[in-house]
């Protein structure tokens, strides 16, 4: 449309100069919208018409493929020319100055690199002439030179910029047209030869374009016959220029201008409101940060109750944000912590609970996810040295479940070892109340340990006693004193009583009732000798054997005293004065004098005087009667010494020092009698008779051998008792067996 309203004439004139060469170049297309021509010199050695066409070509073929009347269009065509000369340069170096002229037929715009020059005439003057990238150029925008009359002329080839070179390229801002304007483009072969005066006097006399370049090219070839150079003119006459409408265009302008005020104020306004919103969005951004900088505070502080609150308040703010990918992400971070605030507190109740196996998984997982987050390093550590506490409160619940198990079992010793390495493991912990608890435990301990220790002294000195009291016992029963042999075991069970030992307990209970009835046999068995006695006494008296009777008499007075029956026995010594005052005291007075010595005393035991015949040569015997003895202290069985050597008596499990100096031999025999006794009064106490009296009769020839008569007869009654109750047993089991 803009061709067709328009007329642009192009016409040109070439000239290869003196040396035959011609190394210009020209071109033009003219398109609907657009007109190019483009005007070039070539400065290879030879002659340059390549370079010059090889950058019209360029220049022109660029600006086709894609039109356009910019700075930058232009500057992009001419940088195309540039870099296809270079490429170009094999043999040579490409060297070219160029102008690229652009119109849309109602402007035109310029580009030029190198010494090719433009003029631009309307109303017979120049009203525009481009630049070059020449010295002179320089020179003349100095003022060093006018440009119109005869400057120095050899500057003109001294480039600063050119094709080829480092390719630098000025572009022309836009010149309106009008009708009759003419564009002339020459090179630097034309305009170094004629100067501007002359050009414009020819322009003067202006008839037609052909008719102006014929009157230039007279002129360039009259300036001198020797160097001419080859040169190139291009002239575009506009006969006309494409009127634009103005009145179209003021509308559109004010239209533009109006919907451009609108679209100020729309857009002051919309940014006003984006800028509200944003400031409003960074403020929830910095509220919801400061929120979840507090809860990642009181998280490294384990107090997940506040973060827990201080992140939902966060996750609230975040909610005002846009709907994007940021609010979706920081919605999701948030829900995270919150969830590992939630496992934080669990944790922390798990190890207040010292439900420490719980705690320790439920602090993994915190661990696990708190390592995630760089900000959350702090809660990471602190649950980390929590996982290691929740190990040592396991161990601690280890010790003491161990503890109170070997406490329960009586082993204080091993519980108070589990006590101190728990209590030592609480400081660690630092859990006051659990290490209260153990120190009591240690206490508790300690004081059964004590208390332990105590009754084991306790115990061995009442085992001591108890010794004690059952040699006293055994003594007594081997002098026949039942009574006191009962009383000391009696006092024998009491004792193990208070210690709580009821097996042996109930063991001296069985010998008690097995002495009481061994006592009543030996008794009853007394008392029937008594009888026997009392009736041979009365026989002898009515046979007038007062002698006779007189010792029955005195015997019966001994068994009395025996049995503690003092009424027989003062009765028994009324009877025996009795016959000593019928006795003649002619022919008997000494006699009778010692019987009524003897009336008056109690004789020693017959058994004591057997012990005196039973003596060998040269030895001597400290006789004991039951109760006591007139060598020793009451309760103590005598000991026979060797020739020559007096002994003193001494009871079961006692030794004189003479005895010790002869050897073993007595010690071994009360050892020895001791330990038959004691079988014998154990199998007595569950009622196996026959291996008491085995045991007795193993006692009385142990008396026997060591001629202790004495106690020999008191062992004898002891056996004619055991026999009456085997007896009694065995009659007792008939009875059932027949019933």
């Amino acid at each position: 449309m803009r061709k067709s309203n328009s007329q642009f004439t192009t016409t040109f004139v070439s000239e290869a100069g003196l040396n035959g060469q011609n190394g210009t170049y020209y071109g033009f297309v003219e398109m609907d919208r657009y007109y190019c021509m483009a005007v070039a010199e070539g400065y290879d050695g030879d002659g340059g018409f390549e370079s010059a066409k090889l950058a019209v070509d360029t220049a022109i073929e660029a600006f086709v493929q894609k039109p356009g009347m910019t700075a930058g269009r232009i500057r992009a065509c001419l940088k195309k020319a540039h870099r296809r000369l270079r490429e170009q340069s094999v043999r040579i170096r490409l060297k070219a100055g160029i102008l690229l002229l652009v119109s849309d037929y109602t402007r035109f715009r310029y580009g030029v690199c190198g010494n090719v020059m433009l003029y631009a005439f309307r109303n017979a003057g120049i009203y525009h002439q481009s630049v070059t990238h020449t010295v002179y150029q320089t020179m003349a925008d100095e003022q060093q030179i006018s440009g119109d009359g005869e400057d120095p002329k050899e500057e003109t080839r001294n480039l600063y910029h050119y094709l080829g070179g480092n390719g630098s390229v000025t572009v022309s801002g836009k010149v309106r047209l009008e009708d009759g304007d003419m564009l002339l483009a020459a090179t630097e072969g034309f305009w170094n030869r004629i100067n501007r005066v002359e050009i414009l006097d020819a322009y003067e006399s202006i008839q037609s374009v052909k008719e102006f370049l014929e009157d230039l090219q007279e002129l360039y070839l009259r300036a001198g016959v020797d160097g001419i150079p080859c040169c190139c003119l291009a002239a575009v006459e506009i006969k006309k220029a494409y009127k634009e409408n103005t009145a179209l265009k003021k509308k559109i302008w004010i239209w533009s201008l109006v919907i451009l005020l609108i679209l100020a104020v729309g857009g002051t306004i919309l940014a006003f409101c984006i800028r509200a919103k944003r400031r409003r969005q960074q403020e929830i951004r910095s509220t919801t940060a400061v929120y979840e900088d507090t809860g990642d505070q009181y998280m490294a502080n384990l107090n997940s109750l506040l973060a827990k609150q201080e992140y939902e308040k966060a996750q609230e703010e975040s909610k005002k944000l846009d709907k994007n990918e940021e609010r979706l992400e920081k919605e999701r971070l948030l829900s995270e912590k919150i969830n590992i605030s939630v496992m934080a507190d669990n944790a922390g109740k798990s190890y207040d609970a010292r439900n420490y196996t719980q705690a320790r998984d439920e602090y993994k997982n915190v661990l696990k996810l708190a390592e995630k987050y760089e900000e959350l390093t702090p809660l990471a550590n602190a649950a980390e040295q929590k996982l290691k506490l929740a190990g040592t409160g396991m161990e601690i619940d280890s010790y003491m479940e161990s503890a109170s198990l070997k406490e329960a079992a009586g082993d204080v010793e091993t519980a108070g070892i589990l006590y101190k390495r728990a209590e030592a493991m609480l400081r660690i912990v630092d859990d006051p109340e659990r290490l209260k608890e153990v120190q009591l435990a240690l206490l508790r301990v300690k004081e059964q340990a004590d208390q332990e220790a105590k009754d084991e002294r306790a115990k061995a000195r009442d085992e001591v006693i108890i010794d004690a009291d059952k040699t006293a016992a055994l003594d007594a029963i081997l002098e026949g004193d039942f009574e006191t042999a009962l009383e000391q075991y009696r006092k024998i069970r009491d004792s193990y009583i208070a210690m709580e030992d009821n097996e042996k307990a109930e063991e001296t209970t069985q010998i008690i009732l097995s002495l009481q009835k061994q006592a009543k046999e030996i008794n009853e068995l007394a008392t029937e000798t008594i009888d026997g006695d009392k009736s041979a006494a009365l026989d002898a008296l009515v046979a007038g054997d007062i002698k006779t009777a007189l010792m029955l008499y005195e015997k019966i007075q001994e068994a009395c005293l025996e049995m503690g029956d003092e009424a027989g026995a003062e009765e028994t010594k009324s009877i025996i004065l009795s016959l000593q005052k019928q006795m003649t005291p002619d022919t008997d007075e000494p006699e009778k004098t010692e019987e009524t010595k003897k009336a008056a005393e109690p004789e020693t035991p017959k058994a004591a005087k057997d012990d005196k015949s039973a003596i060998g040569p040269g030895e001597t015997i400290a006789a004991s009667s039951p109760g006591e003895s007139p060598s020793s202290e009451p309760g103590k069985t005598p000991s026979v010494s060797g020739p020559g050597k007096t002994s003193s008596a001494s009871g079961p499990g006692e030794t004189s020092a003479e005895a010790v100096e002869t050897g073993d031999k007595q010690v071994s025999f009360d050892q020895e009698v001791g330990r038959l006794l004691d079988d014998a009064l154990r199998a007595t106490a569950r009622q196996d008779f026959e291996t008491a009296i085995k045991a007795y009769r193993e006692i009385d020839e142990l008396y026997r051998k060591y001629e202790n008569s004495n106690a020999a007869v008191s062992t004898e009654r002891i056996i004619e008792s055991l026999k009456r109750l085997t007896e009694e047993s065995q009659g007792e089991t008939g009875g059932n067996t027949d019933g």
